[in-house]
């Protein structure tokens, strides 16, 4: 890492700490830490995905579509099945700060990493999810009254003649920041299919912010 590379991976980092962080950082801050972070797979992934978006052919679009076809085994199968975020909140932080501690800086708190999951989750709603050139799905910002999460709802084929579409969490954060009540006692949460939500920092807070 470069003597300017260093000064802006210092940058973001700052703004992480003091509280000043928000989405629109999150590009920059991903692009100088990304060349840290060669042997992180959770830190590249997540970083290509950013940057590729739709395009992104690594390791989030295997898993999306390889819990699209744990979906369509259900019914054909007995085998049950459990489905994780495609990273864990604990590998995020332990990847962010292994990158850190490489150039002398330390490590983050899981408030701060609870930050950049939530301004990370936002930047990827709204992402097409691509299969053989068509459209099968796509990510959405979710909020429950404990929970950020990026969600997919993606389509599922359970036969010839009969699709469904699937929703299942992709990362997970928790939710420090929108007061919202529960929809039902299991904490459903609220799916913005058609909102864009957008998250800021105002007055050294994040805040999530859902237009009307």
């Amino acid at each position: 890492m470069d003597k300017k590379e260093q000064s802006l991976l210092h940058f973001y980092y700052e703004k992480l700490v003091g509280n000043t962080f928000d989405e629109k950082d999150l590009y920059g801050f991903l692009l100088v830490i990304r060349n840290q972070s060669k042997e992180i797979r959770s830190i590249q992934e997540l970083a290509d995905f950013v940057l590729q978006r739709d395009q992104h052919q690594g390791y989030v679009k295997q898993y999306l579509l390889e819990t699209k076809k744990k979906f369509e085994s259900l019914g054909k199968t007995k085998s049950a099945f459990r489905i994780e975020d495609v990273f864990s909140f604990k590998e995020i932080k332990n990847g962010l700060n292994k990158a850190l501690a490489a150039v002398g800086i330390e490590g983050l708190s899981n408030e701060q990493v609870n930050d950049f999951v939530t301004c990370l989750i936002s930047i990827l709603q709204q992402v097409k999810i691509i299969e053989d050139d068509r459209e099968i799905g796509k990510l959405y910002f979710a909020l429950s009254n404990k929970q950020i999460i990026l969600m997919a709802e993606i389509e599922v084929t359970q036969n010839l003649f009969k699709k469904t579409n699937a929703v299942f969490p992709v990362l997970t954060a928790n939710n420090s920041y929108v007061d919202i009540k529960k929809q039902d006692r299991y904490d459903t949460p609220y799916l913005f299919v058609d909102k864009v939500v957008e998250v800021t920092s105002e007055k050294g807070k994040l805040a999530v912010t859902i237009p009307e």
